[in-house]
């Protein structure tokens, strides 16, 4: 009975949490709970404010902040000025990027495809540790205090020191977790490839409970209030309960084909990708389909809603904009190379790349002219 108390007023916290959204995107999802929703709404006449060329293929998702788009790329991570879209600096690494950055405490975090994770200065890309886990890293980093808190391919769940990136704790699972861990006052919710909601304490590294799922997970958990949403490898969509522990109802068409795409949820809507070319909106309580978009390819690229619309990627090389009440097409862009990265959104600004190492800022009519870099 105490350890629910305890889950119930962790829920009531997550909901005064979830109403204080920062307007930057500082990390995958957008924020801690991971429930893709931006603070900040985007303007109705989306126009290119500036591109980049990376020359570098972009699989990650950029962190936005006032001073910086910081975005991991092949063989590079950067940094571009927001407002201009111009290179501010550039660290290099060996391997791919896929894990989508944290900035947080002046500093960035990040992992890639070797199994390096890097902790580098915000504001000059200056290395300040690097930790070596035994598989490659995926999953973006999350934050909780002084900890670093990301999964591993190693099936390791780390919490490192974010100030020297010595190791708090470690929880070792028994497959690999691809996905990045959403927090919940004093936990981690993991869904990994082992089929199962885990609820870890995050000052300890102790798992509290698991849910089961019966399905492997490549995408990550959204908490919302006191459920947790997710997607799954075998196209079913999970929404469980936390309090009772148990699974509220699950969706699932034939049609949607395997999902890496992790949801976007509020009070009206929970959106998430599928490999089968859609975009499917249910209704939170109840798992009822909503409505669902067409895509010219796979949705890979996880949604993020901006106020009354919601915005993703397709492996058609199209971004997209959907009215969140009716699924109504209100925006397309097409890049000329999938997007599998998703997009972040932080002062009436959108920004995403593509495989070709494209990437653009979109905003308003007042943003300015179509610089290119």
């Amino acid at each position: 009975m105490k350890i629910r108390s305890r889950i119930a007023n962790t829920a009531l916290l997550l909901v005064i949490l979830t109403a204080g959204l920062s307007a930057e995107w500082l990390q995958f999802r957008g924020d801690p709970a991971a429930t893709g929703v931006a603070a900040s709404k985007l303007p109705k006449d989306l126009k290119i404010k500036w591109t980049y060329d990376a020359k570098k293929t972009v699989y990650s998702t950029p962190a936005l902040t006032k001073t910086g788009a910081y975005i991991g790329c092949t063989d590079k991570f950067i940094c571009l000025d927001p407002g201009t879209g111009k290179l501010l600096w550039t660290f290099p690494v060996k391997g791919e990027i896929r894990s989508s950055a944290l900035v947080t405490g002046g500093k960035v975090f990040f992992g890639d495809d070797l199994g390096m994770f890097y902790a580098l200065e915000a504001g000059t890309g200056k290395k300040l540790w690097e930790f070596e886990s035994e598989k490659q890293l995926i999953s973006s980093p999350a934050c909780s205090g002084n900890k670093i808190i990301f999964g591993g391919y190693d099936g390791t769940l780390y919490a490192l020191d974010a100030n020297d990136g010595r190791p708090v704790w470690k929880l070792t699972l028994d497959s690999p977790i691809h996905g990045s861990p959403a927090l919940c006052g004093n936990n981690a919710v993991v869904a990994g490839c082992d089929g199962n909601f885990r609820f870890v304490d995050l000052a300890t590294g102790l798992e509290k409970f698991l849910i089961p799922l019966e399905s492997n997970i490549a995408a990550s958990p959204a908490v919302y209030k006191d459920r947790v949403y997710v997607s799954s490898l075998t196209g079913k969509f999970f929404c469980a309960d936390i309090v009772s522990r148990k699974i509220l109802w699950e969706y699932y068409d034939e049609n949607n084909e395997q999902c890496f795409s992790s949801p976007a949820v509020n009070d009206s809507a929970v959106v998430f990708g599928t490999n089968g070319n859609f975009l499917r909106c249910l209704e939170p309580v109840t798992g009822r389909l909503k409505w669902a978009f067409t895509a010219g390819g796979k949705i890979e690229s996880s949604p993020v809603i901006a106020g009354e619309n919601v915005f993703f990627g397709s492996e058609d090389g199209k971004l997209y904009g959907a009215a969140l009440d009716t699924g109504k097409k209100i925006f397309e862009f097409d890049t000329g190379s999938p997007v599998s990265g998703s997009t972040a959104v932080s002062d009436g600004k959108m920004v995403a790349g593509n495989s070709s190492g494209l990437i653009y800022c979109f905003g308003g009519s007042e943003a300015g002219g179509n610089e290119k870099h």
